[in-house]
């Protein structure tokens, strides 16, 4: 039986994105579809990486509307070649693209990796716009949510990550829905030395570096804690990285920049603490899941230092694995790292839980299981199986 075709689209997510290309194409691949995913390189280039051929196309990146029309234009057209029966997008701006592709009688999926319109309404979302009140941003983004649902009641499905204080984002805007969370492969981090704390204490803050996600706090209380900080991500905005760089604090930091798969896997093999310290505004303090990079700490069995949301209580009442703290307050998180470190066999156990919890419950085999299901069902009913 001849494979079915399916293709990603993405216009700003790196080719080798973990959620679109590490996760649901390499999985997709592997349950037998023939998987296509198009986004932008620097380079324009076709090639096969595990059984997933990689269409990369070049448009320079600007924020105007004449290039983004570019963008959407380029990535319509190439999609069109591609032929395929299934088409999964992954950004907003992309649900036009999805609409012309559905007026071609193929299936259509927008998988939301945020919550876009809430974003906006808290101006968390970051568009360069100078100078927006907070009004006109709410009216933005309850302007998006109704375009939004006008385009996902006419496609075929959404997928989301979580639900928000337990309410579906995409509840009554859309056809159907599926929640798959951006979960780890189980198989892909595995800790080869037990968390030492006789060398000193050395914390790992992953992922985008932003204000917003209390990387101020977090430096603030590792110096308070005599701890090394090992930073690995983007500072957003660029400025940012500069003002915190001025601070006395920042001398405890071990910038690392960004990582691939393999040295973040490296940098977490040598720290013994992993820290999420998301400030509580916005969507932050109200998400159903955790931060993808707590899922990456867990799977590497080492303790947490995380936000005190509902969701995090909830969880770590469950599998104990974590100290929920105020990340407002750089005393608070610096009183947790210290705790962990006289405390080395409590820490040590609670690694251990963290690693139990993604082998039951929060991996990306159950989840890839759940996509690859969810595939059949929507082929089945549009007849393409």
């Amino acid at each position: 039986m001849k494979a079915i075709k399916v293709c990603h689209l993405a216009c700003h997510h790196k080719m080798n994105d973990m959620r679109i290309f590490e996760k649901e194409c390499k999985s997709l691949a592997k349950s037998g579809f023939d998987v296509t995913l198009i986004g932008f390189g620097e380079t324009a280039k076709t090639e096969t990486i595990d059984g997933v051929r990689c269409i990369s196309l070049y448009c320079p990146i600007k924020n105007n509307l004449e290039l983004l029309r570019k963008r959407n234009k380029l990535i319509y057209n190439a999609a069109l070649e591609v032929d395929a029966t299934l088409y999964h997008i992954h950004e907003p701006e992309l649900l036009p693209v999805g609409m012309k592709l559905k007026r071609k009688g193929k299936t259509v999926v927008f998988d939301s990796h945020e919550f876009y319109g809430w974003q906006l309404q808290d101006n968390i979302h970051k568009i360069k716009i100078v100078k927006v009140s907070p009004a006109f941003m709410r009216i933005l983004g309850k302007l998006y949510m109704h375009y939004e649902a006008r385009i996902c009641k006419r496609i075929d499905a959404v997928i989301q990550v979580c639900t928000m204080n337990g309410v579906d984002y995409f509840a009554n805007r859309c056809k159907k829905s599926l929640f798959i969370r951006n979960l780890p492969n189980s198989t892909d981090y595995r800790r080869k030395t037990l968390i030492d704390f006789s060398d000193g204490i050395s914390i790992a803050m992953i992922g985008g570096i932003t204000k917003e996600r209390g990387v101020t706090q977090l430096v603030e209380a590792a110096y308070q804690a005599g701890a090394k900080l090992f930073l690995a991500g983007k500072f957003m905005p660029k400025t940012y990285q500069e003002e915190l760089e001025q601070k006395p604090e920042y001398q405890c930091v071990d910038y690392n920049g960004f990582l691939n798969k393999e040295g973040m896997i490296a940098l977490l093999e040598q720290a013994n603490i992993g820290a999420s310290t998301l400030l509580n505004i916005g969507q932050y303090d109200k998400i159903d899941t955790f931060p993808t990079k707590v899922y990456d700490y867990m799977s590497m069995e080492l303790p947490v230092i995380i936000s005190n949301t509902e969701f995090a209580k909830k969880m770590n009442e469950k599998y104990h694995f974590a100290i929920c703290v105020n990340p407002e307050c750089p005393d608070e998180i610096s009183k947790a790292i210290h705790w962990l470190k006289t405390h080395p066999a409590q820490a040590i156990e609670m690694g251990k839980n963290g690693r139990t919890a993604i082998e039951e419950e929060f991996n990306w085999e159950k989840e890839s299981e759940k996509l690859v299901k969810f595939y059949n069902t929507l082929l089945s009913e549009s007849n393409a199986l």
